[in-house]
């Protein structure tokens, strides 16, 4: 018997299949926290590669202190019902990232057909990263330490995450890469139980096609999503973002100027704010190519958010040399950017976050005059590198009572004729 999952997206029908009787069945065994338990996952998933199911038993805690590598997979199904741990020895995990030449990712799943299943159980199928002593050790002005891992690569062709849950991760969480691939009830816990700002805990950062996500709850301190460069066809809703989250992200995208960056067919619906620096977000470097197009964020709730819609075509990274230096010489082009049926407040009285590490801090830049009561910020970059913007029932005000304003620059009402508001500088009074 096949299960047959549908993922309707934007344009496109998605079909999952996964086979619930695989031929063989790997159990991991566990040392019970004696050892490294790397060398028996690793020949679990090698002798189950193919048609088959590798199982870490409910209850049960596995010890992963070494990076697990599993790129030749077909029809293979994780039941990750037991729970992970990885190394706790910072010094002896930064010295093994930094002796690479590339990212470092902890687990690296890749092929087709592959389904991770979690523990329908909350206590189980956690993935624990331990990531706190990581952020407690970041200097100060810091935006994180070198030699931190990334934990998962997802790089599958018709796949699924089922009640994906990560504890505490050291950064970043899951790339998302390939086609056909739907996520479902993922937990990210990246809160910081000190004044330490969490840096780069994306929850999930894709650049696949075909991806639907739902019923994810992100509390963590960078991007909930963010799409990334050849991203297509990508739906996510119905989810709990927040904490000091960086929101419901595009890009950033044109960082290699020698690249055309591409991006299409992105929707966000049905999702909850509670907290953070943003809710829908743009960002482009400064000098980018490329085309970003038909994007949507609706039905969005928020609450005590800092910037609930911020588009910037001018983007820099704080944390890398010489970004600010970059000619400003082309764009990377939004055309078709809708924004529809957002509520809530803006963050009035203590706007921003804990990753601000430079001054004036790098949300900031290029906004000397900020009252805490926009309601939206539309940085294009030129006259002409951003067209059919559309907004509407945009119902958000400020904790301090006063109205709602926004930011607008080069959106003119020739090739935005449905932006929905003046593109000026002041109070936000909508047209339509």
């Amino acid at each position: 018997m096949i299960p047959i999952f549908l993922s309707i997206g934007l344009g496109a029908l998605t079909v999952f299949a996964q086979n619930s009787y695989a031929d063989k069945i790997c159990t991991v065994v566990s040392s019970n926290g004696t050892s490294d338990d790397s060398p028996a996952i690793s020949s679990a998933f090698a002798k189950c590669a193919s048609g088959g199911t590798v199982v870490f038993e409910e209850g049960v805690d596995y010890n992963v202190f070494t990076p697990i590598s599993a790129t030749n997979l077909t029809d293979v199904t994780i039941q990750m019902y037991g729970n992970l741990h990885l190394p706790q020895d910072i010094d002896a995990t930064r010295k093994l990232v930094l002796s690479k030449s590339s990212n470092t990712y902890w687990f690296t799943l890749k092929g087709s057909g592959v389904h991770w299943e979690g523990a329908k159980s909350i206590t189980s199928g956690w993935v624990n990263s331990y990531g706190q002593p990581w952020w407690d050790a970041n200097p100060a002005n810091g935006t994180g330490i070198t030699g931190r891992p990334h934990l998962m690569s997802f790089d599958v062709e018709g796949g699924s995450i089922k009640r994906f849950r990560s504890r505490k991760p050291i950064a970043w969480n899951v790339k998302v890469e390939g086609s056909d691939i739907d996520i479902s009830d993922s937990i990210i816990d990246a809160v910081s139980n000190s004044q330490a700002f969490p840096f780069n805990t994306d929850a999930f950062d894709v650049g696949a096609q075909n991806v639907r996500i739902t019923n994810l709850e992100a509390f963590n301190g960078d991007d909930a999503v963010a799409i990334n460069n050849g991203a297509h066809n990508v739906h996510v809703s119905d989810s709990t973002i927040g904490y000091q989250t960086h929101g419901l992200s595009i890009g950033s995208l044109g960082k290699d100027q020698s690249s055309f960056a591409n991006v299409s067919n992105i929707h966000f619906d049905r999702i909850s704010v509670a907290g953070g620096l943003y809710a829908a977000r743009f960002k482009s470097w400064v000098g980018g190519q490329g085309l970003c197009s038909n994007v949507t964020w609706s039905n969005i709730k928020i609450h005590n958010v800092t910037f609930p819609v911020f588009i910037n075509q001018q983007y820099v990274d704080q944390g890398s040399a010489g970004s600010a230096e970059r000619p400003n010489n082309s764009s990377v082009v939004l055309k078709d950017f809708t924004f529809e049926n957002f509520t809530g407040d803006i963050n009035s009285f203590h706007p921003g976050d804990g990753s601000c590490a430079t001054d004036p801090c790098w949300y900031d830049i290029g906004l000397p005059d900020l009252s805490q009561t926009e309601a939206m910020i539309i940085e294009c970059n030129t006259n002409s590198s951003c067209s059919g913007f559309k907004s509407s029932n945009i119902n958000i005000y400020p904790q301090k009572q006063q109205a709602p304003t926004v930011i607008c620059m080069n959106a003119g009402a020739e090739l935005n004729p449905e932006l929905g508001f003046e593109c000026a500088n002041g109070t936000f009074a909508p047209t339509q």
